[in-house]
């Protein structure tokens, strides 16, 4: 057999391993989701102080993380700034209950202030009516489009968090209220 078609296969198998090296090493990389825990605020059984946390989640390799509620939101993002980490959410209660006031606005507009430019998400818990009870839809609505505009231009977004218990408990909650929001930073 004449030598250069028993080196053939093997020739053809470079060039294709030439081939392929040449684009994956062209490929830009595939983009990665942030990985961060939420909740640590209450499920830290040390009860670590936020710049601990920030230490300790840098260490673990996470992100970021996520934030219960509006308090303490700038002491959060302090010390993760100075640990090189992100915020990511901050989930809080939005009482969609008729005659109640529905969150505490002024708080809102002061942490929308603080988080400005960082890309932050807001977890909305609407409680206060029956899970998917559509009669309050047009009164929610309403404070979700107000929500919005407060968190506009901070550049967060707002999402409708389905919650066991609570007035949006399902996903299909979540799209028909947030289709009747509509607003490009409600989802």
């Amino acid at each position: 057999m004449n030598p250069l078609c028993r080196s053939f296969p093997a020739l053809v198998v470079a060039a294709f391993a030439l081939v392929a090296c040449s684009f994956a090493a062209e490929s830009p990389p595939p983009p990665t989701n942030a990985f961060f825990p939420f909740c640590i605020d209450w499920h830290d059984a040390k009860k670590r102080s936020f710049e601990q946390q920030a230490t300790m989640l840098k260490e673990l390799g996470y992100d970021g993380v996520g934030h219960i509620w509006l308090d303490q939101v700038e002491e959060r993002v302090r010390t993760l700034d100075a640990a090189g980490l992100r915020l990511f959410q901050i989930t809080m209660v939005v009482d969609v209950t008729p005659g109640k006031v529905p969150y505490d606005a002024a708080r809102f507009t002061e942490v929308c202030a603080v988080i400005a430019g960082r890309k932050v998400q807001f977890d909305l818990l609407l409680n206060g009516m029956k899970p998917s009870d559509p009669s309050v839809e047009p009164h929610a609505v309403g404070i979700l489009r107000e929500m919005s505009e407060q968190a506009r231009p901070s550049g967060a977004q707002l999402l409708l968090y389905p919650h066991q218990g609570s007035w949006v408990e399902r996903l299909e909650d979540s799209i028909r209220v947030a289709d009747q929001v509509d607003r490009p930073n409600v989802g």
